[in-house]
């Protein structure tokens, strides 16, 4: 991943990142077919870490959560991973190949907070009128955001100042107390 940030997909060799890596250029080229499977795997490990942690098997956390978690740890950001980020969405801008990869490889993470949103509906904790796939949507284009805003060295706000604004989202996407209501019988 260093390789990739410090000089741009197009000026990363594999040899450098086989160096890099402490392995021969044949280790990789047996694991990869070239750079842009190497970066996306890369990107992979960058986009699923943080919900694969919470996920984990011995995590009893609620799909609300789980999305506090992954919305309040947006200020902790890895500049390494903000540039790698930033990196694919310029090389998927101008290679329709890259494009259709990452996009693909996005779906598959996509699905994994989807599953999490469905939980959070099914449990009663996110309103199950909201569409899932405008939660995802609205998750990743935050955490995108964040990305650029790394990458220009934009100012953060304060960690309890944003966990604040991620709770009200969430809070907002819970079910309406009327709605949490089962509906009166006639008596």
């Amino acid at each position: 991943m260093a390789v990739f940030t410090e000089r741009g997909f197009e000026k990363a060799g594999v040899a450098a990142v086989a160096r890099r890596a402490g392995v021969t250029t044949g280790a990789i080229y047996s694991r990869w077919s070239g750079k842009q499977e190497l970066m996306l795997d890369a990107l992979d490990l960058v986009m699923s870490e943080q919900l694969d942690a919470l996920l984990s098997a011995d995590s009893a956390l609620s799909a609300t959560d789980i999305l506090s978690s992954l919305g309040a740890d947006l200020v902790a950001r890895n500049s390494a991973a903000d540039a790698l980020v930033a990196e694919a969405l310029v090389i998927a801008r101008r290679d329709p190949d890259f494009r259709d990869m990452l996009s693909r490889r996005m779906a598959e993470h996509e699905k994994r907070l989807a599953l999490v949103i469905d939980d959070g509906k099914l449990a009663g904790v996110i309103d199950p009128a909201l569409d899932t796939g405008a939660i995802v949507t609205l998750c990743h284009a935050i955490s995108i955001g964040f990305a650029m805003f790394g990458s220009v060295d934009r100012g953060l706000p304060a960690a309890d100042e944003w966990s604040a604004v991620i709770e009200r989202l969430i809070t907002a996407a819970s079910p309406s107390p009327a709605a949490a209501r089962p509906e009166a019988g006639p008596h």
